[in-house]
């Protein structure tokens, strides 16, 4: 079962990654000994909904092997453990026999250090009637390939669970730098067994800090987003709303412009992502955070699960509030001169600059933060490039040519400070004196019609001249 993950510089809510590190298969017969190693991620635990609704298994490898590739690879998959609970289909790349399955597989690694690669076997898994709620079962995950050794691992799966349902949050536009904002966060268990306890996790984006740090709540730092993971005491049963006794306060600070606050809220038991992660957590001090009791649930003789149930239509146990600031961030570019004589190159080196003072965080995916767009000096026909420039139509010969070219940033925070240098190479086919191209800061997902936005008032420093000899 995969859940959702955040958007962002750092990537929030990844996938639960399972309740204990599974039993480590070994390489079968035949299979390579030695040399690359390609290991199975320990499969998140999974709680089967009620039929005819399913529950989906995938499976996530990872490799320290470098252009590594291993086409031959073949996994098995014994489910048979899985008999009591659950009616078991494979995809389409197994062939199975009865609750075994053999699947063809192709994994390739890049120069990364360590390489992450998803596989195409799936499990799909429908709660067999009349399956106690709580009965669990086990499947098991082994490979050969001969150009890598598998390491496989075991995976488990249990009837019914809880599942909470958070309740909309409220966004906010206009907030004041300096101010606080508060969030109450509410659920409700729609699963078909109660719950041990809750935890919840938090996520805020650059331009905002927790104001409240509880003794039941931990904290960390990944990159630039700040985490908060509670466990307030109290367990939920089923159909039972329940609140956080304080709703969330956050301080929006001098950085905070479009800021995000990210909630996800699950049983007490089921580890999800940040853990894992290299994230340095600190208690906080001082009160605990509790639970009160909004409305009771119905009593159950289901035992209490700590894994979720996949989410269905019924609602979300992740949810994103935008909190605005009024507050602004000045973007600026810088131009460059050469001289060349005719038949050799020149090259200009310009730059973007964010000034502040608040940190641009891009959530649509890139198509909100600046690129400069590059307009050659007569005469001339690019021969290079930095890797974050290219020209504006990147199969047209013209453009290749003669531009014009679009240059961006790295990624899509763009904090006070940050200066992205650029690159352009040209050659000199005729000597025109003077000769001028530009460089100006442009803005959207199509920079032949760019806006400036409302909250880089100053335009001043918005364009600026290539000068050739």
């Amino acid at each position: 079962m995969r859940r959702r993950s955040l958007t962002g510089t750092a990537a929030c809510f990844l996938a639960a990654t399972g309740l204990a590190a599974g039993l480590l298969g070994t390489a079968p017969a035949g299979a390579a000994t030695g040399g690359p190693v390609i290991t199975l991620d320990t499969p998140a635990p999974v709680a089967l909904p009620a039929a005819p609704a399913t529950a989906d298994v995938s499976f996530d490898f990872r490799t320290t092997a470098k252009n590594l590739q291993a086409d031959d690879t073949t996994l098995t998959v014994d489910a048979r453990g899985l008999a009591k609970i659950a009616k078991v289909t494979f995809s389409d790349n197994c062939t199975a026999k009865g609750l075994v399955a053999t699947c063809s597989e192709t994994f390739e690694s890049d120069s990364s250090p360590t390489s992450h690669m998803g596989a195409m076997t799936r499990l799909t898994l429908t709660p067999l009637k009349g399956a106690a709620l709580g009965a669990t079962g086990t499947y098991k995950v082994t490979g050969r390939s001969a150009h890598a050794q598998i390491v496989g691992g075991t995976g488990r799966a249990e009837v019914g669970g809880p599942f909470f349902g958070l309740d909309e949050l409220s966004d906010h536009t206009g907030l004041k730098v300096g101010s606080t904002v508060s969030e109450p966060v509410r659920f409700t268990n729609t699963g078909n067994r109660p719950a041990k306890g809750v935890q919840t996790v938090f996520a805020v984006s650059p331009g905002l800090d927790f104001a409240d740090h509880y003794s039941n709540c931990a904290y960390g730092i990944l990159g630039s987003i700040h985490y908060a993971k509670c466990r307030p005491g109290g367990a939920i049963g089923i159909a039972e709303t329940a609140a956080l006794a304080a709703p969330v306060r956050l301080r929006v600070n001098s950085a905070a412009l479009y800021t995000y606050l990210d909630t996800m809220t699950a049983p007490l038991g089921q580890p999800g992502w940040p853990d894992g992660q290299g994230i340095k957590w600190t208690w906080g001090k001082g009160a605990a955070l509790k639970l009160k009791v909004v409305k009771a649930g119905r009593k159950s003789s289901a035992p209490a699960g700590s894994v979720s149930l996949p989410q269905n239509g019924g609602g979300t146990d992740y949810r994103i509030t935008s909190l605005q600031a009024r507050n602004t961030a000045d973007f600026a570019v810088s131009g460059a001169s050469a001289r060349a004589d005719a038949g050799k190159n020149a090259t200009f080196a310009f730059r973007l600059s964010a000034h502040g003072p608040a940190t641009l965080y891009d959530r649509s995916g890139g198509e909100g933060v600046p690129a400069v767009w590059v307009t050659l000096p007569s005469g001339t026909t690019a021969v290079g490039h930095s890797a974050n420039c290219a020209p504006w139509q990147l199969d047209n010969p013209t453009a290749q040519a003669h531009g014009p070219y679009v240059c961006g940033p790295p990624g899509i925070e763009l904090p006070k400070g940050q200066v992205t240098d650029f690159t352009l190479t040209l050659r000199v086919d005729e000597v025109v004196p003077k000769a001028e191209g530009g460089v100006q800061l442009v803005w959207g997902p199509d920079p032949a019609h760019s806006h400036r936005p409302a909250f880089d008032p100053n335009g001043s420093n918005d364009s600026a001249a290539l000068t050739l000899n």
